[in-house]
């Protein structure tokens, strides 16, 4: 059968990319660092394939189509669709996984959106770009919306994620399957709040992560919006917590950026960690 090896989950902002005023190099390079450790622990886990689990920001699902949750069932993807300062590529999809994802679901009362093509954004791409830019897994993109209310619950997010874990570790396969979460932590961008960065939201949502994963299910809907108008993007991270369903996680870094305006943060867990 196959394996659920890793966890990985991280901000996915494409400011990230440009180099950042002087007086938070450090910061931003404390951030970066943690890419490359995500990396080796992507590398050392073996993996051939890359549930990537994040919003999408209005390029594929716009309001005329805006499904809570989508899986890819494509054999590859393309992308950054915006103008950034990454190369479009070219990404290999596992459709296998992703039908088996599909069918898990429906049978399972998850009533998952199929998106047979699919050109990717700097959601996805951006993390793709730090921790597999050779390519060398195979990916399956979900979607969570975290773009248009109503939105679903958190609660919800943790049972789909954990739909996932189940989908995986029941498919007839040999893949060595690991989660990548993309998106948060608290931000506003293009609204009256930008720049904001809630600081005490995004702490206690890592040490939820670290100590009790269940628990973020827990979190008052309220809470997350004060956090920022894209603070939901979190749902993704609750939702890669549900596939390894009370798998502690460790946190790689927290850095409150001002220029980024997010609290850019990363964790990862590892095939065998201990659970709450």
């Amino acid at each position: 059968m196959a394996r659920l090896v890793a966890g990985l989950a991280t901000s996915h902002l494409a400011m990230v990319l440009r180099d950042p005023p002087e007086a938070e190099r450090e910061p931003v390079r404390r951030f970066r660092s943690g890419f490359k450790q995500l990396s080796e622990a992507l590398a050392a886990s073996a993996a051939d394939t890359l549930i990537v689990i994040s919003a999408e920001h209005v390029n594929k699902f716009f309001l005329d189509n805006m499904p809570a949750f989508a899986v890819g069932t494509a054999e590859s993807y393309q992308g950054p669709v915006e103008d950034i300062p990454i190369a479009k590529r070219s990404v290999t999809g596992d459709a296998a996984l992703g039908e088996h994802l599909l069918r898990h679901g429906l049978a399972g009362g998850i009533d998952w959106a199929r998106a047979g093509e699919w050109e990717l954004d700097h959601g996805m791409m951006v993390p793709l770009h730090f921790l597999d830019p050779d390519g060398r897994c195979r990916i399956v993109p979900v979607f969570v919306n975290c773009a248009a209310p109503p939105y679903p619950t958190l609660p919800r997010c943790y049972t789909v994620g954990q739909r996932i874990g189940e989908a995986v570790r029941s498919w007839s396969s040999d893949r060595r399957v690991a989660v990548l979460a993309c998106g948060g932590l608290s931000h506003s961008p293009g609204d009256e709040r930008m720049g904001y960065i809630d600081e005490g939201f995004d702490r206690d949502f890592l040490e939820r992560l670290t100590t009790d994963p269940p628990s973020l299910a827990a979190i008052d809907e309220e809470r997350v919006e004060a956090a920022g108008s894209s603070a939901g993007e979190v749902r993704a991270w609750i939702m890669a917590a549900g596939a390894f369903d009370g798998q502690l996680w460790q946190r790689i870094s927290y850095e409150a950026i001002p220029s980024y305006g997010t609290g850019c943060a990363q964790a990862l867990t590892r095939e065998g960690e201990a659970t709450r």
